[in-house]
């Protein structure tokens, strides 16, 4: 027999309807299994890998999923995916100790990235996890500019 292959996307849409749904395939059943035993910082690192902003998404998200979810098909309403994020989010513990270290030796490259919007941030959260940049400094940054 041959093991199942979670990388693949197409695996979801066969069991989990609303991870298929999600365009980042945030695993969600696993998610909401942790809000359910109040792990909300484990959740939240759950949603963190897939997402980059697990607190705004949990605000801003269109809810592809929740349209998705088995439960809407037995139950009046599907589980409310979009707002145990925020519940998540809102609820964490402090996730410095869990964010990637930055590597002690670098590369010597430099990059530049142009504008402050989901996906500058993503390739700078991609490049160095550890490094918040706030909104009053993208302010700045773009005064500025």
């Amino acid at each position: 027999m041959k093991q199942t292959d979670t990388q693949n996307p197409e695996y979801f849409h066969k069991v989990v309807d609303c991870q298929y749904a999600c365009p980042a395939h945030t695993p969600v059943p696993e998610y909401i299994r942790l809000i359910a035993a109040e792990r909300y910082t484990d959740a939240y690192m759950v949603n963190w890998e897939s997402n980059v902003f697990p607190g705004v998404l949990g605000r801003t998200c269109d809810r592809p999923c929740e349209p998705a979810c088995r439960r809407g098909r037995v139950e009046e309403e599907p589980v409310a995916i979009c707002r145990l994020k925020r519940v998540a989010a809102d609820n964490k513990e402090d996730i410095s100790d869990r964010l990637p270290k930055i590597p002690s030796k670098k590369n010597g490259k430099r990059i530049a990235l142009i504008g402050a919007g989901p996906a500058s941030l993503t390739v700078a959260r991609g490049l160095a996890p550890s490094v918040t940049v706030s909104t009053s400094t993208i302010t700045s940054l773009l005064a500025v500019a």
